[in-house]
């Protein structure tokens, strides 16, 4: 299965990562966007993105294929804002969806999601239960 690293509209990743938020956002927006623009797009959100990229990238968090990326792009948003779509993503996922959006939360260091993470521990899913000791475990202070 061949894989595209180009999209008719916007280019290659040269030129997709050349572009400014607004344009990024642009393609999360677009429909008719591959795959290959959407993930270089939250890719690149990841090094450019403010306030204005979480609510497109958080449109991506139940997407299976684009989940990955927007998470991507949000963990490296700072401020309350992606926190907290992230957090709210954590009644709007499942399965292996949630387990990242748990990492997410994790990698973010996100204290104010202590009590939904701690009710995770007792998920039916064990690798939602792990990743939610995990994320928990990056939260606890330093010895």
């Amino acid at each position: 299965m061949a894989t595209l690293t180009t999209d008719l509209k916007y280019g290659g990743a040269p030129e997709i990562v050349a572009l400014p938020q607004t344009k990024l956002i642009e393609i999360l927006h677009d429909r008719a966007a591959s795959m290959f623009a959407k993930a270089k797009a939250c890719q690149r959100l990841a090094v450019i993105g403010d306030g204005a990229a979480v609510e497109p990238l958080a449109s991506l968090l139940t997407d299976a294929q684009l989940s990955h990326y927007a998470r991507f792009g949000l963990e490296a948003i700072p401020g309350a804002q992606a926190a907290a779509v992230l957090e709210a993503a954590l009644s709007k996922t499942s399965g292996p969806l949630l387990v990242g959006v748990t990492n997410s939360i994790g990698v973010r260091k996100d204290r104010n999601a202590l009590g939904p993470l701690a009710r995770l521990r007792s998920h039916p899913d064990a690798e939602v239960a792990k990743a939610a000791e995990a994320a928990l475990a990056r939260l606890r202070p330093p010895l």
